[in-house]
């Protein structure tokens, strides 16, 4: 893996930049319920695919996270716009199963 590094950080893929040299439009992927469950996996799991991903959090969420834990209003999940169908795509995708799978079931 080339972004693995020793200094602690979480090994995010560079984010992309266009032809001028700045970095891409971050669009949203999507919004969901600020849990490590929810959208610290889907980071991850794109992450794991080499697309980067960050969390924002809209209004005075960012508060509520460090008062609370968690944000209230939930968290937003952005991706560059290019990468944008593929991300979708990874979410929405299912599973695969093989036969040794399928025959403990």
């Amino acid at each position: 893996m080339d972004n693995w590094n020793f200094t602690g950080r979480p090994d995010i893929p560079a984010w992309p930049q266009d032809e001028q040299g700045q970095k891409e439009k971050a669009v949203l992927l999507m919004q969901t319920f600020d849990s490590p469950a929810d959208t610290d996996t889907v980071i991850s799991l794109l992450s794991a695919y080499g697309i980067p991903c960050f969390k924002y959090y809209d209004r005075e969420g960012g508060a509520g996270k460090v008062i609370n834990g968690f944000s209230g209003y939930g968290a937003s999940l952005y991706v560059p716009q290019s990468r944008l169908e593929e991300a979708q795509e990874l979410l929405q995708a299912q599973p695969v199963e093989d036969e040794e799978t399928e025959q403990h079931a």
